[in-house]
């Protein structure tokens, strides 16, 4: 890495983490061309939740709530915790 781009990388990573999200997913979208793998199509994704979720708070819920719920409406047949 030259010294350009690490003072470039220490000057992001100073950002407020939904701007650090932002600037992660332009970088990952550009990949894009050069065949997006789909760990990196999941970051895009992580980060566009994460956005999300930045502009409306209510809609947030616990994972706990949300692995309850999952469990609650897909039982597993050997689901010993019901």
């Amino acid at each position: 890495m030259d010294d350009s781009t690490k003072e470039l990388t220490s000057a992001a990573l100073r950002l407020p983490p939904a701007d650090r999200a932002k600037i992660a997913e332009a970088l990952l979208v550009s990949l894009e061309a050069e065949d997006i793998t789909w760990e990196a199509a999941w970051l895009v994704e992580a980060a566009r939740r994460s956005r999300a979720a930045d502009g409306d708070p209510s809609r947030v819920r616990p994972a706990s709530e949300m692995f309850s719920a999952v469990r609650e409406r897909f039982p597993a047949e050997d689901d010993t915790t019901r």
